[in-house]
């Protein structure tokens, strides 16, 4: 038979058992993960050939786009799949944390990133004036506009392979 003082005991366990699961579980340990990076050269190379692939796609598929043979639908859909990518570029090289002799370079590369975020913007928003019947003058314009942002992420990616160590 159990005794007043073993009950007492046994609840006492328990409740510290739950008290100590609890306080784990409203206050979760934070155990992020990090990149350590140690040859900036070959990262930065590596985005940028990631980032070559991601505008290798997308010119094919604008070029599909007008020619009848990717509908504006679809390709808004892998633009948006494209800049998710490129946002994930932009965050690796913001984790990366370069030293000084790499900064400029890395700065200009997540400049040219976020220029081609904004190309792949208005691509979208392109490929829904097409939706909607544009003109072939309005065409041309946004060309135009596209090719102006596409010369603007050229122009950063230039800087940045000048600025390396």
């Amino acid at each position: 038979m159990a005794t007043k003082k073993g009950i007492i005991v046994t609840i006492i366990i328990l409740v510290a058992i739950a008290a100590g699961s609890s306080v784990l579980w409203i206050f979760p340990q934070n155990h992020g993960s990090s990149v350590v990076v140690t040859d900036f050269g070959n990262e930065i190379e590596g985005v940028k050939e990631r980032h070559a692939l991601i505008m290798s796609a997308m010119d094919s598929n604008l070029k599909s786009m007008l020619n009848k043979t990717l509908s504006p639908d679809d390709f808004v859909v892998m633009a948006q799949t494209s800049s998710s990518q490129v946002t994930s570029l932009i965050s690796e090289l913001i984790e990366s944390n370069p030293p000084t002799e790499w900064r400029e370079s890395y700065l200009n590369y997540d400049e040219a990133l976020k220029k081609y975020n904004d190309y792949l913007a208005e691509t979208v928003s392109f490929a829904n004036k097409i939706k909607s019947g544009v003109s072939p003058s309005d065409i041309s314009g946004e060309m135009s506009k596209l090719d102006s942002l596409k010369n603007e992420t050229d122009s950063f990616i230039a800087k940045s392979d000048a600025a390396k160590p």
